[in-house]
C-alpha cells in the first residue's frame, strides 16, 4: 500500500521514455500496446530530427563558409584599393609642387612608393603613368604621357630611370618636366593639369570568389602650382 502511494506521488514520465513505458505496463497492463507504439514513435522521431539537422547543416555550412571567404576577399581588395588611391593622390601633390624640376618624375615615383607601404611589389604594380591631362575632360593628351614600371632589382627601382642624380635622367615619354607649363597667366590660365595613373593587380587569397583576382586602376588629377619666381630650381 505504501509502495503504491509513493509511486503515485512521483511525477509521471513521458510515455516515450523507457522508464515511463515500464511504469505504464505495471500500472495498466492493457495499455501495453499503446505504450509500445508511443515509445517506438518517439525513438523514430528523434532519429528523424537528427537526420534533418545533419541535412540542414550540410546545406547551410558551405554557404556560410563562402560568405566568410567573400567578406575576407572583398575586405582585402577594398583595403588595397584605398591604400593605392591614397598613395596616388600623394604622388600627384608631389608632382604639383615639383613643377619643371628635372627630378620631378623621380620625386613622384618616390612619393608613390612611400604611400604604398607593403604594396610596393612588382607582382602588384603593373605600370605608373605621369601625363598631361585635358583641362576639361581629364583625358590623356596625346604625346604627353610618361610610363614607368617598378623594377626593384635595379638601383633606381624604376624603368626607365628618371633620376637626374648621379647620371642623366631617362624619362618614360616625351612629357619631360622642362616642357610643363607652370606660368600663371593674368587671365588665370596657363597651368598644366597633371595626371597620375597607377595600374595594379590584386591577387585573391582563396581563389573561391569570382571577380576578385583582377587588374585595377587608380587615377589622380591636379593642376601644377605656379612658379612665382619665374624658374624652377633642380
Amino acid at each position: 500500500m505504501f509502495e503504491r502511494e509513493e509511486r503515485a506521488e512521483r511525477p509521471s514520465e513521458p510515455l516515450w521514455t523507457m522508464s515511463g513505458f515500464a511504469d505504464t505496463m505495471r500500472s495498466n497492463p492493457t495499455a501495453g500496446d499503446r505504450g509500445f507504439e508511443v515509445a517506438i514513435f518517439g525513438l523514430h522521431r528523434n532519429k528523424d530530427e537528427r537526420g534533418a539537422a545533419i541535412v540542414e547543416m550540410a546545406i547551410v555550412l558551405p554557404l556560410l563558409i563562402l560568405l566568410v571567404f567573400g567578406i575576407v576577399e572583398y575586405g582585402l581588395l577594398f583595403k588595397e584599393k584605398m591604400t593605392i588611391a591614397s598613395a596616388t593622390s600623394s604622388a600627384a601633390r608631389t608632382g604639383a609642387t615639383m613643377g619643371t624640376r628635372d627630378a620631378a618624375d623621380m620625386a613622384i615615383l618616390e612619393a608613390l612608393e612611400a604611400g604604398l607601404y607593403d604594396q610596393v611589389d612588382s607582382s602588384v604594380l603593373i605600370s605608373v603613368q605621369i601625363f598631361k591631362a585635358n583641362e576639361t575632360t581629364g583625358a590623356k593628351v596625346a604625346g604627353s604621357v610618361n610610363t614607368y614600371s617598378f623594377t626593384p632589382l635595379v638601383p633606381c627601382r624604376w624603368t626607365p630611370c628618371p633620376d637626374p642624380n648621379p647620371g642623366p635622367a631617362t624619362y618614360g615619354g616625351p612629357w619631360v618636366p622642362s616642357s610643363r607649363d607652370t606660368t600663371l597667366e593674368p587671365s588665370g590660365g596657363g597651368l598644366d593639369v597633371m595626371g597620375i595613373e597607377v595600374r595594379y593587380h590584386h591577387t585573391a587569397v582563396t581563389g573561391l570568389i569570382p571577380g576578385v583576382d583582377r587588374d585595377l586602376t587608380e587615377r589622380a588629377l591636379i593642376r601644377l602650382e605656379p612658379d612665382v619666381f619665374g624658374t624652377s630650381s633642380p
